[in-house]
């Protein structure tokens, strides 16, 4: 099995390249708007982080974590505003207050020298997250300031001693941890956290300060920080799930930014281990692994989105977009609570079938993290390469930019229909790609009312046509039931979104099957059998 799945990797590898090589790129936030559930979903998010646990000084003031808080709120506050063009006075009070919290070195927190805290560590990969996120906003030079410190002070005066971060199985065989993460002891150096290669967390926000100032420095950080992540035995060590997404995630950037497609390579193995080891049965993620009777944790699944659509975008392999929206509508869906949060399940197994709150909401990590999930669903809506626009989701939304505007309604994935209408093509739009559903049947596309048979490039369905105003494409397909094996049990799912029954009874027919409370259907306490023998 292993030997057929490095002959894969290598077919994938050998027709992938960049995503800048692609050329396929997103429009700016100000050019995309969203609509229907996914808008009220941000909307809910949104209003949520600017309830007062969020406001200065609460939010400053987290001494198990420093920066993680503060750096994940304005990630999220900078990526939800966007989204939905909705400004918060929120987002630059917390910009113009953070000054006063550094401490003499930059960043915030105690100076552990010559110890090394990987919690701190991780916190201010998030600081770092959502400083570059603001500056790339604003254009505010003010933040790259505390970016430059962090990166210098915290992360690269370290320089040398990230390849003794300890990964050996033996020095990491603290079973316990809670959702927030708690320290586990020091060995050498290193003051570690049963959040086991969180580390990694910081190396992906210093892959984000690297795009920005690109020192020498930084770099060789780096390129230490990145082969010891490559050296670490996941599964042998049970690193937390998050922490491996995280550094995938930088990771792909990271190839981009510095030409090394071997980090592809890499991504993708490690990849392969995730879906294949710590993936739930309903896209969710064990929160080590190894785990399984742990819980999800929303953090993780929006970095799998984000990585498996960052492969997708970069190799163009159509699986990776598939296994992007089933983490869409059946894991992030899930995980938001009704008061615009995001909250734990269980990790349902053939011993216990039941999808259930663990905890009600992570206010102080998954509800900010959560933003960026449901940032990312509309930024991926549209995307371009030369004059071919894409849609890679069925979403409603549109696109107006100056010289594009289009617009989608539907209400997929509870129907089959989707209307895309042209109003405005002075770009010279001349190819619209649209996703080929795998778990789609009967489909028909017109085009202003007259049936076409499309050509299938790659996953998607190419019509070509200089598209002017007023022309409208429709799909119309339907979305049957359909089940598939999950360590030799069978899940069933209408379309795409997982089906289960209310209540405990193991008792069944097919007739009593429902959806399974995914996208935009907030779940708070209900549990639901979704695993069937």
């Amino acid at each position: 099995m292993k030997h057929k799945f490095y002959l894969l990797l290598a077919a994938i590898l050998m027709s992938a390249c960049t995503c800048e090589e692609q050329g396929l790129s997103s429009f700016p936030a100000s050019e995309v708007v969203v609509s229907g559930p996914l808008a009220q979903r941000i909307k809910s998010n949104l209003a949520r982080l600017q309830d007062d646990i969020y406001q200065p000084p609460q939010v400053f003031e987290d001494k198990n974590w420093p920066g993680d808080f503060v750096g994940r709120t304005i990630l999220g506050l900078t990526l939800d505003s966007e989204a939905i063009h909705q400004e918060t006075t929120l987002l630059p009070m917390l910009i113009d207050s953070l000054p006063a919290y550094l401490n003499p070195k930059g960043y915030l927190g105690p100076d552990y020298s010559p110890a090394i805290n990987e919690q701190q560590l991780s916190g201010h990969g998030w600081l770092l997250r959502g400083l570059c996120e603001y500056y790339r906003k604003t254009g505010d030079e003010s933040v790259l300031e505390v970016v430059r410190s962090v990166a210098e002070n915290l992360f690269v005066v370290n320089k040398g001693l990230y390849s003794t971060y300890p990964i050996a199985p033996e020095e990491r065989t603290n079973q316990g941890g809670e959702a927030s993460g708690s320290i586990a002891g020091q060995v050498g150096n290193w003051i570690l956290s049963t959040d086991i290669g969180c580390v990694f967390i910081g190396m992906a926000g210093l892959i984000d300060a690297y795009e920005f100032i690109p020192s020498k420095a930084i770099r060789q950080t780096l390129d230490e920080m990145v082969a010891r992540f490559l050296e670490v035995d996941l599964t042998g060590i049970q690193a937390q799930t998050h922490a491996t997404l995280s550094a995938l995630r930088g990771l792909v950037k990271y190839a981009r930014l510095t030409g090394d497609e071997s980090l592809l390579d890499e991504t993708l193995e490690r990849w392969q281990i995730y879906v294949s080891e710590g993936m739930t049965c309903c896209y969710a993620n064990l929160n080590w692994f190894g785990r399984p009777d742990s819980w999800t944790e929303p953090c993780a699944i929006v970095d799998s989105y984000i990585v498996a659509m960052d492969l997708w975008k970069a190799t163009m392999d159509p699986s990776f977009r598939d296994m992007a929206e089933l983490i869409e509508v059946n894991a992030i869906g899930h995980a938001q609570r009704s008061n615009g949060g995001f909250g734990c399940d269980s990790c349902p197994s053939e011993a216990n079938p039941f999808l259930s709150v663990v905890i009600p909401e992570a206010h102080w990590c998954c509800t900010m993290r959560g933003a960026e999930g449901l940032s990312r669903m509309a930024e991926y809506s549209w995307m371009s390469k030369g004059n071919t626009l894409y849609v890679p989701f069925f979403r409603a939304g549109a696109l107006c930019a100056e010289d594009l505007q289009v617009e989608q309604r539907t209400e997929y994935p509870d129907s089959g229909t989707v209307t895309l209408k042209f109003f405005r093509n002075d770009r010279g739009v001349d190819t619209l790609m649209l996703p080929v559903l795998p778990w789609a049947d009967n489909l028909t596309i017109q085009l202003n009312g007259e049936v076409i048979t499309p050509e299938e490039v790659g996953g998607m369905y190419a019509i070509a046509r200089n598209f002017v105003s007023g022309d409208v494409v429709r799909l119309d397909f339907d979305l049957p039931l359909r089940s598939d094996e999950w360590n030799g049990c069978r899940r069933y799912y209408a379309g795409p979104v997982m089906l289960g029954i209310r209540g405990e009874s193991p008792e069944w027919t097919l007739e009593d099957l429902e959806p399974v409370p995914g996208l935009m259907k907030c779940m708070d306490s209900d549990r639901v059998r979704v695993l069937f023998q």
